[in-house]
């Protein structure tokens, strides 16, 4: 069954089928350029999927680009007061941590452009396909602002510190190509081919367990700030609470009768 939320002028679009949540960012005649509104709705989305027991979720663009960063005709920060100021760096951080914590797996689906803050929000993803030929770019310190969304983490947990700083202070351009090949997104395809890929990956994803894969994300999320004995005591209480799950005992009979398993997430 598929359930779509939308309405005309709505910065973001949820819908779900079946086990797979996507949210849509819905600024096409702007190129997704991010809004508090549209930080808002992204997190209004996150917030359906868990209340949907969505298995993954899908964060992608409408129109010719995934998201190009700060709205720059609604962006004069010498109009908004301190506290308007504050707010909108707040929900920005917000929604990409938002994007990062979520219990379920979140691909992001990037063509034509992610820049700036839709760079952030892609890069909050735990799977990032891009295109190709589309570019990912920081360009904040060339521009006179600053990175957000944890970028510091997540684009250092991802090729490191040192390759981070390079592609921050740089205000670098990737293509899809080359942020692949460096390990900054998950795999880069086609343009033509990247509904398909992206639709493979969440169905891949969507057939597991969802207890686990919400253990092992929390914990990947750990990594650089617990001990390694911190990791193993997790893992062995994470190990601990799988096998008293129903779906524990469907992979075991599953395997034990050479078929798929079918699980329901309790």
């Amino acid at each position: 069954m598929t359930t779509t939320d939308s309405k005309a002028d709505s910065p973001t679009v949820y819908e779900v089928d079946g086990d797979i949540a996507r949210i849509r960012l819905n600024r096409p005649d702007r190129l997704n350029a991010v809004t508090g509104e549209l930080y808002e709705g992204v997190q209004s989305g996150l917030e359906r999927a868990e209340d949907d027991d969505a298995r993954v979720v899908v964060l992608e663009g409408e129109g010719r680009a995934f998201c190009v960063g700060a709205d720059m005709q609604n962006h004069d920060e010498q109009q908004r007061s301190a506290k308007e100021r504050r707010d909108y760096a707040w929900t920005a951080q917000d929604a990409c941590k938002a994007v990062q914590t979520h219990p379920a797996p979140v691909i992001s689906k990037v063509h034509g452009y992610a820049i700036g803050g839709g760079a952030e929000l892609a890069m909050s993803a735990d799977f990032i396909l891009m295109g190709a030929d589309a570019e990912l770019r920081f360009p904040e310190v060339s521009i006179g602002t600053y990175i957000g969304g944890g970028l510091t983490y997540t684009l250092a947990q991802r090729v490191g510190a040192a390759r981070a700083k390079e592609l921050v202070l740089s205000a670098a351009t990737l293509t899809g190509t080359e942020a692949a090949e460096e390990g900054v997104v998950t795999r880069a395809v086609e343009e033509s081919e990247l509904d398909d890929a992206v639709d493979e990956l969440a169905a891949d994803l969507a057939g597991n367990a969802p207890i686990p894969m919400e253990f092992a994300k929390s914990q990947f999320g750990r990594v650089g700030s617990a001990t390694r004995d911190d990791m193993l005591t997790a893992e062995a209480e994470a190990l601990l609470a799988c096998m008293g799950t129903e779906d524990w005992q469907e992979g075991v009979d599953a395997f034990a009768d050479d078929r798929e398993p079918t699980f329901v997430g309790e």
